[in-house]
């Protein structure tokens, strides 16, 4: 019943929303300004019917709209009124694709958002609007627009992070979330029980490439967080239920086991250091050995030798 319920409730904004969009259509702007307003007014309207047909897993259905909202944004060049709604459905694109198991596409579209927020951000225009700002009576500011519109690309840089690790290049794949995480951290826009265990994640593998200086730093922002996050708990500044004592607790456990994980390691390996040290050490008392006793014989060799040429001058003399 409440699936019914909720299909019933998208159904009807899906039809609300095409309704929107035929009178967008059928505006006849003067002006390229107003031109340009409609156009983009349109795109946001199919991004949104997109998004209804992600809500309601219709993904044939939501990438067809976010397709038209892209070659509809074509038609203007980049620019601040519409470069946060291209980056914004390259970026939901990408996830619907990922999810059907194309991430081939996805990352094409993900790296095609990494070069629009690049050439943007090249053309040193003042941060862009947001997307749906169009249809808003009250605007923002340019700090919050800013800070949306940055946002956004760290989207972009978390779901490459997703798809470089399917993908399996691992490397890459820590490397954008490294990226993701400390602009989460920066923005102070994260929430911090995920963060805590994404960045423990992360410690992991630079445990596994031996960078153990990385790993330690990603651990202690691990155990950083975590803290500020029971402390404020305790003191009930979060009411939310996803702060109650038994996910922190968990939490905690599973940062701590990371750390178990990469204290273990780092003794193995010391081991296996010294153990590589001593080796090397024995081999290189064994050659001086060796060279010494080679010496020694040659020496031998050449005083029997001497000692032969001696004898002959003798015999020869004698004679």
């Amino acid at each position: 019943a409440v699936v019914s319920t909720q299909s019933g409730h998208y159904g009807r904004g899906r039809s609300m929303l095409q309704s929107a969009l035929q009178r967008a259509q059928s505006f006849n702007p003067s002006t390229d300004q107003e031109i340009s307003r409609i156009r983009c007014a349109q795109a946001t309207i199919m991004f949104y019917i997109g998004q209804v047909g992600v809500e309601v897993e219709e993904p044939k259905e939501a990438v067809k709209s976010f397709q038209s909202c892209v070659d509809v944004l074509a038609l203007e060049p980049v620019n601040k009124y519409n470069i946060s709604l291209l980056l914004h459905v390259h970026n939901v694109k990408a996830t619907v694709w990922s999810g059907r198991g194309d991430h081939d596409k996805a990352y094409k579209l993900l790296e095609r958002a990494k070069e629009l927020h690049a050439g943007f951000l090249h053309s040193k225009e003042p941060p862009p609007k947001s997307y749906d700002e169009i249809f808003m009576d009250e605007k923002f500011s340019s700090d919050e627009r800013n800070v949306m519109f940055e946002k956004l690309y760290t989207n972009t840089l978390f779901y490459l992070a997703q798809v470089y690790g399917v993908k399996g290049d691992n490397k890459q794949a820590a490397a954008h979330c490294h990226i993701t995480l400390q602009r989460q951290l920066e923005a102070d826009d994260f929430d911090p029980l995920d963060w805590s265990l994404n960045c423990a994640t992360l410690s992991q593998y630079y445990v596994t490439m031996n960078n153990y200086q990385s790993a330690r730093h990603t651990l202690a922002c691990a155990s950083s967080v975590m803290s500020n996050v029971q402390e404020s708990a305790e003191n009930a500044i979060y009411s939310d239920e996803s702060y109650d004592n038994e996910k922190i607790v968990k939490a905690r456990a599973d940062v701590e086991r990371c750390w178990i994980k990469f204290c273990v390691n780092l003794l193995k390996d010391s081991v296996k250091d010294l153990e590589e040290s001593d080796l090397m050490e024995k081999v290189s008392k064994i050659t001086e050995m060796k060279n010494t006793f080679e010496d020694e014989e040659d020496k031998e060799e050449k005083e029997e030798e001497k000692e032969e040429e001696k004898e002959e001058e003798k015999i020869v003399k004698a004679r």
